[in-house]
């Protein structure tokens, strides 16, 4: 992964695009991100990623377009439709500069991998810092950060390109990670294994509340 805080205009705007088309690959579904250690407790929890949230993980606040709207004009370019979003829409939100624009950026679409995340980390923010607050994390040299809002799935709320070390104590191995679209009930589709047939193995040792989750047996077949 690359970070870099010197971007010009048309590779920031190259980033972003690339950005979204990863983003684009996510929205409508749910993850379940199941993290464990050698003798600890298994850590998990769910989210989901919404066309407006995508601006904000870029430290950008524009002007110009609604975050809806920036979403789409970044995923129209994508398929050949407009020009794409423009560097006059991207006004750096709060406590951001173009400095941070282009750390965010530059790694942005490869935070949005999520079927890289058998190489990162997850954890409960648990450190004080000067960032943004929020309830998860899953990333290594950047993070991801998640927001739990009541009894419904978390969603991204920060990109910070900074070690995960800064903001857990505790960091757990992502073992695997399941995805289902909104409307279901529980998750059937294995997109990480850290090991094939894992889940399966595991399945009767897991919480009750983990298991609740998935659909039992769900380990026999990879999509």
């Amino acid at each position: 992964m690359v970070i870099t805080s010197k971007l010009s205009d048309n590779k920031l705007l190259e980033a972003i695009h690339r950005a979204a088309a990863e983003y684009s690959k996510l929205i409508g579904n749910e993850y379940l991100v199941i993290g464990k250690n050698k003798n600890s407790n298994y850590f998990w929890f769910q989210c989901r990623f919404e066309k407006k949230n995508f601006m904000h993980l870029l430290g950008i606040d524009s002007k110009t377009l609604r975050a809806d709207e920036f979403y789409d004009r970044c995923d129209e370019y994508n398929n050949g439709i407009g020009t794409g979003i423009l560097i006059s829409d991207c006004h750096p939100s709060k406590n951001h500069n173009r400095t941070t624009i282009n750390e965010k950026s530059s790694c942005c679409a490869d935070m949005l991998r999520i079927k890289d995340a058998k190489y990162m980390k997850v954890g409960l923010k648990d450190k004080i810092s000067q960032f943004v607050d929020f309830s998860y994390a899953y990333g290594s040299t950047a993070i991801l950060g998640f927001q739990k809002v009541g009894n419904m799935s978390s969603f991204p709320i920060t990109l910070i390109a900074r070690s995960i070390d800064e903001f857990t104590s505790k960091k757990y191995k992502i073992i695997c990670l399941l995805e289902k679209k909104i409307e279901d009930e529980k998750y059937r589709n294995i997109l990480v294994e850290i090991k094939q047939g894992l889940l399966l193995e595991l399945y009767f040792e897991l919480p009750n509340e983990l298991k609740a989750l998935i659909i039992n047996g769900v380990g026999q077949k990879h999509t």
